[in-house]
Order: structure tokens, then sequence, then C-alpha cells
């Protein structure tokens, strides 16, 4: 049996991590924390708020998806052992399957989020990212009819993808 390695270079990645604008709500938590740990004393008041403070952030950060294209992985997905693939988030589908793409700006993902949205879309979102990509899906068998997919970097994504 032929084991296929996934320790590929990407040639593209982004991590949809939360700008430090975020962050602030890990703050105020720490405060409100600190706040109710005061009963206890200082040192429980400090101790507790830099620990959920310190905790909301790093929850963000790493359960912030990742997006990247790959070559090489799973063939188990429909895909030839070698092909690009897109992954976000947990979702990954072979780049031959997708037909082109478009970069989404902000008001063009609010719209594609909400009035313009197709259910049985498949979507990777984090509602700090401004810009999208929306790649239709090509294959027939596939009942999804295409993804959106948040990227500070679109023109990155795209032209990463279009390297198939």
């Amino acid at each position: 049996m032929e084991k296929i390695s996934t320790a590929t270079t990407p040639l593209f990645r982004e991590r949809l991590a939360p700008p430090p604008s975020v962050h602030l709500i890990s703050l105020l938590l720490g405060g409100a924390a600190a706040l109710a740990l005061s009963l206890w004393g200082p040192v429980a008041a400090v101790v507790g708020g830099v620990v959920a403070a310190a905790g909301l952030s790093a929850l963000l950060v790493l359960t912030a998806p990742v997006v990247e294209v790959v070559a090489g992985g799973d063939p188990a997905d429909g895909g030839a052992p070698g092909a690009l693939r897109l992954r976000a988030g947990r979702a990954v589908i072979p780049v031959e399957a997708l037909g082109a793409g478009e970069a989404l700006d902000a008001d063009e993902l609010r719209e594609a989020m909400g009035p313009g949205a197709n259910a049985r879309a498949w979507v990777c979102h984090r509602s700090w990212v401004r810009s999208a990509v929306r790649l239709p899906v090509a294959d027939e068998r596939d009942t999804t009819p295409y993804w959106l997919v948040c990227t500070r970097r679109p023109r990155q994504l795209l032209a990463a993808l279009d390297r198939r």
C-alpha cells in the first residue's frame, strides 16, 4: 500500500485570525473575571483576569480556520494524488472540481452572505475578514453550487488556484 505524503509547501496559506482590535473583547472579559474574583482577594482577581483574557485570545487564534492551496493529499476527496487542493477550515476540495473564481469586496461579500446567499453553498466566513472569493463547483456530482471563502488576500488566492 502506497503512503501519500500530505506534507507539502502550500502555494497559498492564510489563517483567518482576528485582528488586534477583536482582542479587546478578551481584555473586557478579563476585567469582568477580575471583578468577579476580587471577592477572594487581589491575587485571585489578577490571576483570574489574566487567565481569562489570555485564554479567550488564545481560543480566538487557535480556532481560526486556515485557508490554503496545497499540492497532494488524500485521493479519497475525488482528486488525483498530486493535484492541487483548496483547504478552507476542515473542508477540502480538489481545485480541478472548481470553476473560475471571483474576488468579492466588502459590499459584494455582504450581498453574498445575505440576500444573495444560497443555502447549499459551502461557506468559510469570519466576520472580521471583509473580502472573499466565490468559487463555483464544476463537478456535476456535487450538489454544492459554490464555495464562499473569506480571505484578506483574494487576488493571491485566485492566482494560487489558477496554477492547475
